[in-house]
C-alpha cells in the first residue's frame, strides 16, 4: 500500500484516478476502485496507538478493543471507494468534532495516566483535521460528477452489556441527521435489503434509531457541508465476534460482508438512478472491474494443483469386465472385488496445499466465498477417492453429492411407472460406425477434442475433461438415436464447457463451482430432450439410477440390488449389473441420482424463459448463476467462444414426456 500526503491523494480524487493508499500521517487508508455515487467508511475500524501514546494509556490493546469498531473495514471490503480509519478512537474519535475528539474519560474509564501534551494532542488532532479535508474532497468530486452520492457509515455495537441483550436488533439504522422528506424511501430500501440477510442459528432483525441514532460529527459533517449528499449510519450488533475476549466468528463476519454488500449495491442502484446523472441497470456495474492480483494468483495456483484432477477416471473400476464373469459365473454368490488405478496424488499433501492458499486475502467477499466452496468441495473429493473400497467412501460420497430426498424418491418411482410409446430403436452399430459418427459429430462442433474406446467403464460414454477426451465404453451398445442424444449430452455440454472453460482468463471454470454435478448433467439431459428423440425407455433409465442409489443408502448389498431390478422392473443381467456397479462403484457413489434431479431442476428453469448461456461458459451450477453474471459484467469472465444452438432452436414436441415432466414435484 502507497503512503501518500494529503495533497497528493487529493490531487489523485480531482483527475479521478483509481488508486489505493495510506495517509502518510498512517491515520487513514482510502481506496477508490470506480468512481461511482457511493462511499463506503469505517471511521471506528482502527485500533493503532502511537508508541508513546500506547505507554500513557491506562486501557491496554485488549479493553481498547471492546470499544473499537474492529472489522467494520472488513464488512465493506467488496465495494469500491471505501475510506477506512487505521487509528484507535482512544487517540482521536472521527465521530467527534476537533474539540471533543480526544477522551479524558470514555465510557466511564478514565483513558490516560497523565494529561497529554498540548503537543501530542496537535498531533493527534491535526489527523483528525487532515481525515475530513480529504472526505471533504472525495464528496466533491463524486457530486461533482454524478450530481448526488449516498455514503455508508459503518459501525458496531456491544450489546452483552446488558440483560435483554438478545433483543437488540443486529442491524440499527441511525437516521435523526436524514432528511427524511428527500431520503425516506432509501431509508425503506436499505433496512428491506439488510432484512434479507440470513444467519444460522441468528435471527436477523432490523431497526430504526432503536440503539443508536446516528447523532456522530461524521453524519453532522457531510450533512451539512453537502446538499445532495445522504449520510446512512449504520450499527451492526457484534454477534461476529466475543466483545469481552475478541474471538472472531469468521462464518459470521462472512454473512455480514456478503450481505452488506448485497444490500448496499441494491440501495446505491436505487438511489442512483433517482438522484443522479449516472443511470445504470445492473448492480454489478457499480463494482470494481479491477483484477485483484491476490486472486488472479490463487486461481492459478488452484488451477495447477486441481488441473488432471478427474474423479471418474479414479471411481471407474478397472476390472469390471472380470468381475462381471465372476459374478455370472458364480451365479451372483460371488460379489465383485472391484480394484481402482491408484492414484496420482497424495491426499494429505494435496489437501494441504489447498488450505495453504490465502483465500481470506481476496478484495471481494463473494469471490472468496466461492474459492472457499470449491476448495472444501474438492477437499471431500480427495477425501472420496483416498478411501475407494471402504465403508467411508459412501460416507464422503454422501458428503459431496447428498443422498435422494422423498421428493426425488417420489418423482423417480412415478416416470418409472408412466406409460409412453418407446421409439428406442436396436442398438446394432458395429465400433467402427459409432468411431465414425461420433468423430462426425466431434468434428461438427469445431472444438477439437479427441476420441478413444476403453475396455472398463461402467458409463457407455463420459468426457474426461482433463485430457479433453470422448471416452467410449467398448463394449456398448449404440443406434443412431442415441448417437445424436449422446451427441448433445457428451459434445455439446460436457466437451462444450470444458473447451470454453479453457478459453476463460480465470480456471476455476474449468474446475468447476460447487454443485456442478447436478447443474451440468441436468443441462446435458435437457439437450438431449431438446433432440426431439429423447424417449420414455431414457427418462426411466435416469429414475432407475435414483431407486438405486437409494437403496445403496439402505443397506444393500450388491447382489440384494441386481436381483432387483431383474426381478422387479424385469431387466436383463447385464444390464441388471451395470446399473448396480455405476452405483456400487468405489463403495457407494450416489453421483447417479443428480442426473434425474438436475434434469428436472434445469428443465423448469429453461420453460420459465430464463438464458442458458450462463451454464456453457464453463462447469458452472444453478446456485452461482448471480455470481457468473456479476464476474461477467465486472469483466473477469469473458462471452463462451463456443455456444450449443440447440437451446434457440431446439423444440420440446413429446407431449407424453412433456406431461410426465409437469407432473413431478
Amino acid at each position: 500500500m502507497y503512503k501518500l500526503s494529503i495533497n497528493e491523494i487529493i490531487e489523485k480524487i480531482n483527475k479521478q484516478e483509481v488508486f489505493s493508499a495510506t495517509a502518510d500521517n498512517g491515520g487513514f487508508t482510502i481506496i477508490i476502485e470506480k468512481y461511482v455515487p457511493f462511499i463506503c467508511a469505517a471511521i471506528h475500524n482502527g485500533n493503532e496507538l502511537k508508541e508513546n501514546l500506547a505507554d500513557k494509556c491506562l486501557l491496554d490493546k485488549k479493553s481498547r478493543w471492546n470499544e473499537e469498531d474492529p472489522l467494520t473495514g472488513d464488512f465493506i471490503e467488496s465495494l469500491p471507494i471505501r475510506i477506512i480509519a487505521n487509528d484507535s478512537r482512544y487517540e482521536y474519535d472521527l465521530n467527534r468534532q476537533e474539540d471533543e475528539a480526544i477522551y479524558d474519560i470514555a465510557w466511564g474509564k478514565p483513558v490516560w495516566k497523565e494529561e497529554l501534551s498540548t503537543s501530542e494532542k496537535a498531533q493527534s488532532l491535526e489527523k483528525h483535521k487532515e481525515f475530513y479535508i480529504v472526505l471533504k474532497a472525495l464528496v466533491e468530486k463524486i457530486e461533482e460528477k454524478f450530481g448526488a452520492s449516498i455514503v455508508y457509515d459503518v459501525h458496531s455495537y456491544n450489546y452483552r452489556r446488558s440483560d435483554i441483550h438478545e433483543e437488540y436488533p443486529v442491524f440499527n439504522l441511525g437516521t435523526e441527521k436524514v432528511d427524511k422528506n428527500k431520503y425516506s424511501k432509501y431509508v425503506n430500501r436499505f433496512v428491506k435489503e439488510l432484512s434479507k440477510i440470513k444467519f444460522e442459528n441468528i435471527e436477523n432483525r432490523v431497526a430504526e434509531n432503536e440503539v443508536f441514532f446516528g447523532r456522530g460529527y461524521f453524519a453532522k459533517f457531510i450533512t451539512e457541508a453537502f446538499d445532495n449528499t445522504v449520510v446512512l449510519p449504520l450499527e451492526v450488533k457484534k454477534i461476529y465476534c466475543d466483545e469481552n475476549n475478541g474471538d472472531i466468528f469468521s462464518g459470521v463476519v462472512n454473512e455480514i460482508s456478503e450481505g452488506m454488500k448485497r444490500a448496499i449495491i441494491s440501495t446505491s442502484l436505487y438511489f442512483i438512478n433517482n438522484e443522479t446523472n449516472y443511470k445504470v441497470n445492473n448492480k454489478a456495474k457499480l463494482l470494481s472491474n479491477i483484477d485483484d492480483p491476490v486472486h488472479i494468483a490463487i486461481d492459478k495456483k488452484l488451477y495447477a494443483l486441481l488441473r488432471n484432477f478427474e474423479t471418474l477416471v479414479y471411481v471407474n473400476p478397472r476390472n469390471l469386465e472380470h468381475s462381471k464373469k465372476i459374478f455370472f459365473d458364480s451365479r451372483y454368490r460371488k460379489e465383485p472385488d472391484f480394484k481402482y488405478i491408484p492414484l496420482r496424488i497424495d491426499p494429505y499433501e494435496l489437501k494441504k496445499s489447498l488450505y495453504q492458499l490465502p483465500i481470506t486475502d481476496m478484495q471481494d467477499v463473494s469471490i472468496q466465498s466461492l474459492y472457499k466452496e470449491i476448495i472444501r468441495e474438492y477437499s471431500v473429493t480427495i477425501d472420496m477417492l483416498a478411501s475407494r473400497g471402504t465403508d467411508e467412501f459412501l460416507y464422503n460420497s454422501l458428503k459431496l453429492y447428498g443422498k435422494p430426498d422423498r421428493v426425488d424418491v417420489m418423482n423417480a418411482n412415478y416416470i418409472i411407472q408412466s406409460y409412453g410409446k418407446d421409439n428406442e430403436g436396436d442398438k446394432n452399430l458395429v465400433k467402427e460406425d459409432i468411431y465414425n459418427m461420433f468423430s462426425e459429430e466431434l468434428k461438427s462442433w469445431n472444438m477439437g477434442g479427441k476420441i478413444v474406446f476403453h475396455k472398463n467403464m461402467a458409463a457407455r460414454i463420459m468426457v474426461n475433461s482433463a485430457k479433453k477426451t470422448l471416452v467410449i465404453n467398448d463394449k456398448a451398445e449404440f443406434n443412431k438415436n442415441d448417437i445424436k442424444l449422446l451427441s448433445q449430452h457428451e459434445l455439446g455440454i460436457h466437451m462444450l464447457t470444458t473447451m470454453n472453460a479453457s478459453n476463460q482468463p480465470l480456471k476455476f471454470l474449468s474446475l468447476g463451482t460447487p454443485n456442478n454435478v447436478e447443474t451440468q448433467e441436468g443441462v446435458a439431459v435437457l439437450a438431449e430432450f431438446l433432440t426431439g428423440t429423447m424417449h420414455i425407455n431414457r427418462l426411466k433409465d435416469l429414475a432407475y439410477r435414483v431407486i438405486a442409489v437409494n437403496k445403496v443408502i439402505k443397506g444393500d448389498s450388491f447382489r440384494e440390488i441386481f436381483e432387483y431390478f431383474m426381478e422387479e422392473h424385469d431387466f436383463d443381467r447385464d444390464k441388471a449389473f451395470n446399473l448396480t456397479a455405476r452405483v456400487l462403484r468405489g463403495g457407494g457413489f450416489t453421483k447417479d441420482y443428480l442426473y434425474l434431479k438436475g434434469f428436472i431442476k434445469i428443465y423448469n428453469y429453461f420453460i420459465s424463459g430464463k438464458s442458458m448461456q450462463e451454464f456453457l461458459i464453463g462447469k458452472t451450477s444453478i446456485e452461482y448463476i448471480d455470481l457468473i453474471n456479476e464476474l461477467f459484467s465486472r469483466g473477469y469472465i469473458k462471452k463462451p467462444k463456443y455456444t450449443n444452438e440447440i437451446f434457440e432452436n431446439g423444440e420440446i414436441d413429446d407431449p407424453i414426456i412433456e406431461y410426465i415432466l409437469k407432473g413431478t414435484k
